[in-house]
């Protein structure tokens, strides 16, 4: 009978063929993002060129037929907030202001010092009344989404690509041939228990069978007879 051999372990990848494999290929991962890198921010510009406008066109169409309501509401409040900006206080507020100012300060609405003080005031309030127009702007543009141009983004090969990632998928490898050549010895080991288990069986049994009846029955047996033969009966050649 020939002798199996048992096959050898895989060997433990070694940091510095790591890093080896990691600066050989480095160029070639530089040079495969420098390819499509630019073939993928084309791609997304000539997408956003075709479907960008369609799309939001589409989204103000769904969000009218979901919220007329409070579309609408939206609608007047921003052309409110747009004419409170550009006119400014109207005259009957002046008016207003002038009156309840000159009752403060009296006679002294005529003089300099007076005059003054109405023109500052007046300036400041029409500052505060555009002001509050512009917060109900502010506030009506905060309550839908507003996209902002962002630029094209690409795939990242060479900041993924690091010895570390390199050294663990090689470890990642050798644990996975680990574990098949663990797999292998485990099924080998029993299979040759089972081999020897049946060929000491089968080699017991007929040792036992021989002994049994073939051995033993030729010991006890009775002796037979022996016959002798008379050489004038023979013939000779």
């Amino acid at each position: 009978m020939g002798s199996s051999k048992q096959p050898d372990p895989p060997a433990q990848p070694s940091t510095a063929e790591g890093i080896k494999a990691w600066a050989d290929t480095m160029p070639q991962v530089y040079e495969t993002q420098m390819k499509y890198a630019p073939m993928e921010a084309a791609q997304q510009v000539e997408l956003a060129k075709q479907y960008a406008q369609p799309y939001g066109e589409a989204m103000l169409t769904a969000q009218k037929a979901m919220y007329p309501e409070e579309y609408a509401l939206r609608d007047e409040l921003m052309t409110q907030a747009k004419a409170g900006m550009a006119e400014g206080v109207p005259e009957w507020q002046k008016e207003q202001y002038l009156s309840d100012l000159k009752a403060n300060i009296g006679t002294n609405a005529g003089s300099g010092i007076g005059a003054d003080y109405v023109s500052r005031g007046l300036l400041q309030q029409n500052q505060d009344w555009q002001n509050y127009y512009r917060n109900m702007s502010l506030s009506l543009s905060g309550s839908q989404p507003i996209y902002q141009a962002n630029q094209p983004s690409t795939s990242n090969y060479m900041g993924n690509y690091s010895p570390s990632s390199v050294l663990g998928y090689q470890q990642q490898g050798y644990n996975t041939a680990m574990s098949g050549y663990n797999a292998q010895m485990g099924n080998q080991g029993g299979g040759w228990g089972s081999a020897l288990g049946t060929i000491g069986g089968g080699a017991a049994g007929g040792i036992g069978a021989g002994l049994g009846y073939g051995a033993l029955s030729s010991m006890f047996a009775t002796p037979a007879a022996t016959t002798v033969i008379p050489l004038t009966s023979m013939s000779l050649l």
